[in-house]
């Protein structure tokens, strides 16, 4: 299974590589479709962007691919280049091939190191990471390497390499930006985030792209039209300036004929001069040459005459097979060249027969027949300055007065030819200025004459079948080709900016388009992961409310302002005995009937409650559905739900609680007749036996009868507090309050203690007339109880023989009262229990200081029920101060 499970993944993996090669080729050649003349140069390549993406997608496994694909793709650019195939192309290619692959990998690497593993680019930081590493950065690869070959392979000259490395950088980064986000559209994962991108970012880029490309098609294939005019006018102007040269050059041989046809004579010294100045001003004219016919008959008479002249060495003569010269072969005519200029002793064709070569005597014998001028082949002459190519042009000249109008006629009367010798090289580069030779390339050769030897100027070294131009130019009877395309100094000084900028331009805008659609979509799938969330969370929250209201042991019910009953939970239904949904739409009135409570609600629902009437709660009574009445305790709050106004009601059952405090209150009743009554005539007569009523008690009985008497007043204490604690907790207790001078008041209580302080050794300290005067409203019996209850808990825990201060101050509208001791203290773990039922610092302490732990809660609930409050300051061991503060009256 493992065998086949491997075999099966290598098979897999060879596929995927085989169709990334495939479909990178495809890319690359299609790309060439927005390549801009002359050459391949792209502001896009599309493969890039191919390569990058699928090796993020798929793994580094698929290199090979990448390489194959990019490999196979500059094969093809050089097989259908001129250049064609050969080791240099294959070997760049295999670097160029190897430079893809590694950017890929540079790119993938660099993504996945610095964007993150997570490809859903859901970031704007991570989408900005993703195209500056895999494309600003990682182009920056296959462009180096690639410049580097061509340079080194001798593809491109040194100073093109910045301008290549720049296109090549660009046109990588750009099919990034604008391929890749299509490329992970397609494949990427998580497959949620980008199938959603399908349509919102993969079409409009596919549209934008697409958009781009066929503008930037218009606009290049207008501009090599306009490109292609100005080219093919500037070779126009060219081919025109060569045919004006070779007219003029055909000018200056018809003159020569023109001169023998209006002389009777012409010698040596009258052609030399007559055709000096047209030898200076065309340095492309070799000599001119006047050869005249000379019969065989007339051989020896005509070399005799020469001689004569002066040239003893002179002969016709004419070239073996191993072109030297010899004297002529006996023939029926002979064309010696007889007149030459410029003449230089020695020249080897001075006396040289012209008949004697085919070349030569086939043009001579056809603008004899002719009439006309008459070029030869090209020839290839050995001069002084070496072998020339050069053209021999003929022009007849007859004897005058002779008739000329058939063919017979003119060979009558034919006398010889004038000749020029013609360099058609120096004519070409003499009808070029430098300018023309930089920026166009010019071939010109003779169209009739096969060969290289028919060729005269070649600077066209690889032909561009997209970008030349070729025209034809008539010369002495024969036919020429002028055939031009621009060189790459010429694409340089006319590069089609509006192209460049179009296409780089329009890519720009594509790429900032892919990018915010990746930010737009990436926010959006955030916003929507989030809602889910938020939806889902409500939905659980919701459903946990709804089974908190259901459940809830109070009585849960929403209405709106009118009093409607908009729902209620199972708590309310059981009630007010009603089956489930039935309480819906009610008027909640139907449920209160009694008049308080419906003022209560009323008030509620008409929003003209006080804030701390809105937040009280209030005991009144509900009717059941059999109209059995229920006391209920009402907490009822308004609630603001973006334009909807709701109304809760909170509803607890009091039935219970009445119940007990019913059981409470008969208690109370029972403590108060038939245990404190018998306990204070207890009190009473054990108070009279220690007193001594009933005579000398022993000093054992004595200690006895006097345990039991403090023991029955600290049970009489307790009793007294557990029912005024009851009182309190339940209403029962009443508070008369009344404007009442409080230093007054507090000397009262002071008094009233003076006793108990002497019991313990302690003095109580008051200076009621230095004291700060303030009327205050309380209830006198209740203030002393307080104050009375301060004072004692200070003179128990104080040192013996040490003293209990009193002080009244007033500050901010409020008096104060404070009793300082300076005993024990409280402990800081103790301090925020104190005012607990109850409480006490420990077992021990109760023991030693007699209380009950009620005294405090009961002075603090008292304060409260006056208005006031109660607070202290201790330290622990060295004492506490316990201060009363009421609101000052005047």
């Amino acid at each position: 299974m493992t065998v086949l499970s491997r075999q099966a993944l290598f098979s897999r993996t060879w596929f995927q590589v085989c169709a990334l090669a495939l479909a990178y080729l495809l890319a690359g050649r299609l790309s060439l479709l927005l390549a801009i003349p002359p050459g391949y140069a792209m502001a896009v390549y599309p493969p890039a962007g191919i390569a990058l993406g699928i090796i993020i997608v798929a793994g580094y496994r698929l290199l090979p691919g990448v390489a194959a694909g990019a490999f196979l793709v500059n094969m093809l650019i050089s097989w259908e280049s001129a250049a064609g195939i050969s080791w240099a192309s294959t070997l760049l290619a295999a670097l160029l091939g190897g430079g893809a692959a590694l950017q890929a990998l540079a790119g993938s690497y660099l993504i996945r190191r610095f964007a993150g593993s997570n490809l859903s680019l859901d970031k704007d930081t991570s989408i900005f990471r993703f195209f500056l590493h895999g494309g600003v950065l990682a182009c920056l690869i296959s462009a180096s390497v690639g410049v580097l070959s061509l340079y080194k392979l001798h593809f491109i000259p040194g100073d093109h390499v910045i301008n290549n490395w720049l296109t090549w950088w660009t046109g990588d980064t750009l099919g990034v930006l604008t391929i890749t986000p299509i490329v992970m559209v397609l494949f990427a994962q998580p497959r949620e985030i980008w199938n959603s991108r399908r349509w919102n970012v993969m079409v409009p880029l596919a549209i934008c792209l697409a958009v781009v490309i066929s503008v930037f098609t218009y606009i290049r294939h207008r501009e090599e039209q306009k490109q292609f005019l100005e080219f093919r006018l500037e070779v126009e102007r060219i081919s025109q300036d060569l045919q004006n040269k070779l007219n003029n050059h055909t000018d200056a041989v018809n003159n020569i004929e023109r001169f023998f046809a209006s002389s009777k004579s012409v010698n040596r010294s009258d052609f030399s001069t007559f055709v000096q100045h047209t030898i200076d001003s065309n340095k492309a004219i070799t000599s001119l040459i006047w050869a005249p016919k000379l019969r065989h008959a007339d051989k020896t008479a005509f070399e005799a005459s020469v001689l004569q002249e002066g040239y003893v060495s002179f002969k016709v003569s004419e070239k073996d097979a191993s072109g030297k010269l010899i004297p002529v072969k006996a023939r029926d005519d002979y064309y010696p060249i007889t007149y030459i200029a410029p003449f230089r002793t020695g020249t080897l064709a001075f006396g040289f027969d012209m008949g004697s070569s085919d070349i030569r005597r086939i043009a001579i014998e056809e603008a004899r027949d002719s009439g006309n001028l008459t070029a030869t082949d090209p020839l290839v002459l050995v001069t002084d300055s070496g072998e020339q190519h050069s053209v021999l042009l003929y022009a007849p000249i007859y004897a005058p007065g002779k008739p000329l109008d058939s063919t017979e006629k003119r060979r009558e009367a034919f006398q010889g030819v004038a000749m020029s010798v013609l360099r058609m090289g120096e004519v070409i580069e003499d009808a070029l200025s430098k300018q023309d030779q930089k920026n166009i390339l010019i071939k010109f050769y003779d169209l009739s004459y096969p060969g290289n030897k028919g060729i005269f100027y070649d600077a066209i070294k690889i032909i561009d079948p997209g970008h030349f131009f070729q025209s034809t130019i008539n010369f002495g009877g024969r036919q020429y080709a002028l055939l031009a395309q621009p060189s790459s100094a010429y694409w340089n000084s006319h590069v089609s900016w509006i192209t460049w900028f179009t296409m780089i331009g329009g890519l720009l805008f594509t790429s900032l388009l892919g990018i915010y659609l990746l930010v737009v979509t990436a926010h959006t799938f955030n916003v929507e992961i989030l809602v889910t969330q938020r939806t889902s969370q409500l939905n659980d929250s919701e459903e946990r409310l709804r089974a908190i209201l259901a459940n809830a042991a109070e009585g849960i019910i929403t209405m709106n302002p009118s009093g409607f009953i908009e729902s209620a939970n199972q708590s309310a239904e059981i009630l007010f005995d009603y089956p489930r949904g039935a309480l819906f739409g009610r008027n909640i009135l139907s449920l209160f009937p009694d008049p308080a409570s419906e003022a209560f609600l009323q008030g509620y629902m008409q929003d003209q409650l006080e804030l701390h009437e809105k937040q009280a709660r209030q005991e009144v009574v509900g009717k059941k559905r059999l109209d059995q009445e229920i006391p209920v305790e009402l907490a009822i709050a308004r609630v603001e739900l973006g334009s909807q106004t709701l109304l809760v009601l909170i509803l607890h059952d009091m039935s219970e609680r009445k119940r007990v405090e019913k059981l409470k209150s008969e208690f109370v009743a029972a403590v108060s007749h038939e245990l404190r009554t018998p306990l204070t005539s207890i009190r009473g007569s054990l108070g009279l036996l220690v007193g001594g009523i009933g005579g000398a008690i022993p000093a054992k009985a004595k200690n006895l009868l006097e345990m039991a008497n403090d023991n029955a007043e600290r049970l009489t204490l307790l009793i007294n507090d557990l029912l005024d604690f009851e009182k309190l907790e339940y209403g029962g207790m009443q508070f008369n309050l009344q404007e009442t001078s409080l230093p007054a008041l507090v000397k009262k209580a002071i008094d009233a203690n003076k006793g108990y302080a002497q019991k313990y050794s302690i003095t109580l300290l008051f200076d009621a007339e230095h004291s700060v005067d303030a009327v205050v409203n309380v209830d006198q019996q209740r203030f002393i109880q307080v104050l009375s209850n301060l004072v004692s808990n200070a003179v128990k825990f104080s040192k013996k023989n040490g003293q209990v201060e009193v002080y009244l101050s007033r500050s901010n509208g409020w008096a104060r009262v404070s009793v300082v001791d300076h005993g024990i203290g409280i402990s800081r773990d103790f301090q925020g229990s104190i005012f607990q039922k109850f409480t006490q610092e420990d077992a021990k302490a109760a023991r030693k200081y007699a209380g009950t732990g009620l005294g405090l809660s009961l002075t603090k609930t008292m304060m409260e029920k006056m208005g006031g409050r109660i607070d202290f300051n201790s330290i622990e061991g060295e004492g506490s101060t316990f201060y009363i503060e009421l609101p000052v009256l005047s």
